[in-house]
């Protein structure tokens, strides 16, 4: 367990308790402000941090006024329109992306007990997954700025058409970055996320505006500090700080930007899609899911026991991407669904500064409470039966949820339509590999789907059959969420990745003479 500190909260008062469980120098800065154009602005509302393993509140922001988002955008736009790091050679942005992740890898304890504090994750989780990956995104985005380039084409027409006798016409495609990007993160994953997204604007040239999520802001804030110091000139990267009605919709309307990029909720996804087409702005959207995994009675079980498991609890299932339907042959739905529940049952839940913690809290009670109504209504309706549900340990807060194994779910409920976001897995068996796929395609979403088979035929042709925009094969995570990564379908929103996701083609023909 981390050691003490006496971080005053913000309402003035100090928690019971606080003082026990985070370090000195944790929390660096108290409130944590703007970072506009290289300085901290501190002109907004002050609002708490809260800790969601204890309730308690030792920190605080301050809420960006509408002047500093507007500040925040016209640094974004001189840094862009000037072309102090869009055109700064590929190398040297490499060398300051490269330096980032040296950073991160350096203060890579305070980073991952800064993101269990700030949304309740197993610190050990954050330290092994999320700072794992966030720095490994900048060394990726180094790489690639190293080395981006475009391509040269022939016309394919027949030269004599053009005038001047005989010429012919060379296409050169390049790559230039997409501009002005608004980025629009969420609470569940801020620092890995927010590093993806932020390494891949930046290793493709472009300025950025990014709002952290109201309920996860501190690591985006160490962050933009971070990169100040490894070298990211002023204004190249802003953060604003605020809730989505306010900040978030003053950025998405303004026309000076050039990109929004989302991941959230499908709800906010529509709500930003409707706002930007007000300037005609381009949107990516990484939304919601309700991905398959989806185990034959051919599967390695032990396997597929292990990875289910993995897929439904990981971060707590508040994952885009979480396994939270399980759809077994039926054949071995009691051993596959049994065992899942058996390890689940042993999952630690506790506080997420614990390092023993595989199970910390949710984001904040209302989510906790939200997830709750899910199971409730399920069970009330008979619509589920509970397989597994350990009791937590006494003394957690109201924001801790048991990791549910819910069984014989319902096809077509509420449980298995909606995305829940929380440590529930709805199972339910199946008879045939054409049932199995009319179940996993079932929803209004398309995010991520998974198979476990050991017949290498069976596993393409599902493959095939899964309508979303990434497949797993015995694994249900991609080992590297740098790479492999498909594009959204459906509910689950519309969005390139990497690099690719922040660049726009500019084809610039050339006549050439033959002799």
């Amino acid at each position: 367990m981390c050691a003490a500190t006496s971080e005053q909260a913000a309402d003035g008062s100090r928690g019971a308790g606080a003082g026990s469980r985070l370090r000195p120098g944790l929390l660096r800065t108290d409130p944590y402000p703007q970072l506009i154009g290289g300085r901290e602005a501190t002109g907004g509302t002050l609002r708490p941090i809260t800790d969601p393993s204890t309730g308690l509140r030792p920190a605080s922001y301050l809420a960006a006024t509408a002047e500093e988002v507007d500040e925040a955008v016209t640094a974004a736009r001189t840094s862009f329109d000037t072309g102090v790091w869009r055109r700064m050679p590929g190398p040297r942005r490499a060398e300051v992306l490269e330096a980032a992740a040296a950073a991160i890898r350096a203060d890579a304890r305070r980073f991952a007990a800064l993101e269990a504090f700030d949304t309740g994750k197993g610190v050990s989780g954050a330290l092994a997954n999320d700072v794992y990956e966030a720095a490994n995104a900048f060394s990726y985005a180094a790489a690639v700025a190293r080395t981006a380039h475009g391509d040269a084409r022939r016309a394919t027409f027949p030269p004599e058409l053009l005038p001047g006798g005989g010429p012919r016409i060379l296409t050169v495609r390049e790559p230039e970055p997409a501009g002005v990007v608004a980025e629009l993160l969420p609470w569940n994953g801020p620092l890995m996320t927010g590093s993806q997204r932020i390494a891949s604007a930046l290793a493709a040239g472009c300025s950025i505006v990014a709002k952290p999520p109201a309920d996860a802001v501190v690591t985006l804030s160490e962050l933009g500090r971070l990169l100040g110091e490894a070298g990211l000139p002023p204004g190249v990267l802003n953060l604003v700080l605020g809730p989505g009605g306010t900040v978030g919709e003053q950025l998405i309307t303004d026309p000076r930007i050039d990109l929004i990029s989302l991941t959230g909720g499908t709800g906010t996804g529509r709500r930003v899609m409707a706002a930007a087409a007000r300037n005609l702005t381009p949107v990516h959207l990484e939304l919601g899911g309700k991905s398959p995994v989806v185990v034959f009675a051919d599967a390695d079980l032990e396997q597929a026991v292990g990875w289910a498991m993995m897929a439904a609890f990981v971060n707590m299932g508040e994952v885009c991407v979480a396994g939270s339907r399980l759809l077994i042959e039926e054949s071995v739905y009691e051993e596959v669904l049994h065992g899942v529940a058996e390890a689940a049952a042993g999952l630690p839940v506790g506080d997420a500064l614990d390092p023993e913690t595989f199970i910390g809290p949710l984001i904040n009670e209302a989510h906790a409470d939200r997830v709750r109504g899910f199971v409730s209504r399920a069970l009330a309706a008979g619509d589920a039966e509970v397989i597994g549900s350990p009791k937590l340990p006494e003394g957690l807060g109201p924001a801790f949820v048991a990791p549910t194994v819910l069984g014989g779910v319902r096809r077509g409920c509420e449980l298995e339509q909606q995305e829940v976001f929380g440590p529930v897995l709805a199972a339910m068996p199946f008879r045939s590999e054409a049932e199995a796929g009319e179940i996993a395609n079932g929803t209004s979403y398309g995010l991520n789907g998974t198979v476990f088979t050991r017949d290498l035929e069976r596993a393409f042709r599902f493959a095939d059959t899964l309508d979303c925009g990434e497949v797993n094969v015995n694994c249900h995570f991609a080992p590297d969420m740098n790479g492999g990564r498909g594009e959204p379908r459906k509910a689950s929103g519309f969005s390139r990745t990497g690099v690719d996701a922040y660049t726009r083609v500019k084809a610039v023909n050339i006549q050439v003479h033959s002799g």
